[in-house]
């Protein structure tokens, strides 16, 4: 793929979900490894963020699961996005900064399960949170605990009783 445009890679990968090629063939069309990949992504990244370009945030997020890319790279851009509401990838971003289980994205999800973005209002299982408190919990660290705790304290009973199942499922040793 000489030219690396988002088009371009949203078709490819939109060929890899119908069957209509390999992984290995995305892989050999988007770049010449997981480093360019990552960086190509995060560029692209930045600039949906700047132009608020929701669509944009949805492809790369997907790109960045497709190509399994598990990288400290994105963290910052990551947090940025969740705290915008005009995208629809929140809970794919918790979920993908809860695998990487960092300590310095503590304060990123915390404040992403107290947003109360508007669009998510409706849901009164308050996925999203649950989403949160899960990743605070793999995180699993005395700050985690603190930020749970401090969930403990919210107006909803669903929200207490995600942060409380996950302060009764961890053990938040350093």
């Amino acid at each position: 793929m000489e030219k690396n445009n988002l088009e371009k890679l949203e078709n490819l990968m939109w060929k890899k979900y119908k069957k209509q090629i390999s992984f290995q063939q995305v892989q050999k069309e988007f770049l010449k490894n997981d480093d360019e990949r990552i960086e190509y992504i995060k560029t692209e990244l930045e600039k949906a963020y700047n132009e608020k370009n929701g669509d944009s945030v949805d492809i790369l997020i997907s790109a960045i699961y497709m190509f399994e890319l598990y990288s400290e790279k994105f963290v910052d851009i990551l947090c940025k996005l969740t705290k915008e509401e005009w995208h629809g990838k929140h809970e794919d971003i918790v979920f993908y900064l809860q695998q990487l289980e960092l300590p310095s994205t503590i304060d990123c999800i915390y404040e992403l399960a107290t947003s109360n973005f508007e669009k998510y209002r409706w849901d009164d299982n308050f996925a999203l949170v649950r989403k949160c408190c899960f990743a605070l919990g793999d995180i699993n660290t005395p700050k985690a605990k603190e930020k749970l705790e401090s969930l403990l304290q919210s107006d909803e009973e669903m929200i207490r009783k995600h942060a409380m199942e996950q302060l009764e499922r961890c053990d938040f040793s350093d």
